[in-house]
């Protein structure tokens, strides 16, 4: 769940972008049900960003699974390209919470902390990999250049690759690798992004995680 909620930020067109900062907000369903409510803000500086999410749990099934989760990033832009500093993701239900914060310097992986800390050892030696991002930053930069991005979220490591048609756009998740297990099972299958011409933000984002379509929408 929790990283299924990090890919809504996949909503971003940067070709039709004019104005510096956004505000957004979304319905997140299954099933036809609304769970969740998702509010989004991006701000585009000359040669920096920050975005930031909101989400909470929503709907009939929040009487038995409430939910709320937090994910920022900032870092600059050079030639045009989305260079993430900072990452951070708190996540919390009823019976379990887990902070994550990433550090990056000279697109380089830095530092990683997670609490409650991680009780494996690591399986790869992710410091100072180059040329990495964040996932709400790879989600950025998939719509500036439609290019495939290299991503940590803290728990794994994955590339997200996009084949963007007219109006829609869907992303693979590939070689994914568990980076605190010996399996790399990946629950994620896909994304898929519709988008109206005339509007400068995605209606709608279809995720398909365990075998369930996930869908965020404007109202």
């Amino acid at each position: 769940m929790k990283l299924l909620f990090s890919f809504v930020c996949l909503f971003i067109a940067f070709e039709s972008i004019e104005a510096k900062e956004f505000k957004e907000n979304y319905a997140v369903k299954t099933k036809g049900i609304t769970i969740g409510n998702l509010d989004w803000q991006l701000k585009l500086e000359k040669d920096s960003y920050t975005t930031v999410i909101n989400l909470k749990s929503k709907g009939p099934l929040s009487l038995v699974y409430k939910f709320r989760g937090y994910y920022e990033t900032s870092g600059i832009i050079k030639n045009d390209i989305l260079v993430p500093e900072k990452y951070i993701q708190e996540w919390k239900t009823k019976n379990k919470q887990r902070n994550i914060n990433l550090v990056f310097e000279n697109n380089k992986i830095m530092d990683l902390k997670i609490q409650p800390e991680e009780k494996e050892f690591a399986r790869i030696n992710f410091l100072g990999l180059e040329s990495h991002s964040d996932p709400l930053t790879s989600f950025l930069n998939i719509f500036l250049n439609n290019l495939d991005s290299k991503t940590i979220d803290g728990r794994r490591l994955y590339v997200l690759s996009p084949n963007k048609n007219n109006n829609y756009t869907k992303v693979l998740i590939k070689n994914y690798i568990n980076i605190w297990a010996d399996h790399n099972k990946n629950d994620l299958e896909y994304l898929e992004i519709f988008q109206n011409s005339d509007e400068k933000l995605p209606y709608k984002i279809n995720i398909k995680f365990k075998g369930s379509i996930f869908t965020v929408k404007k109202p």
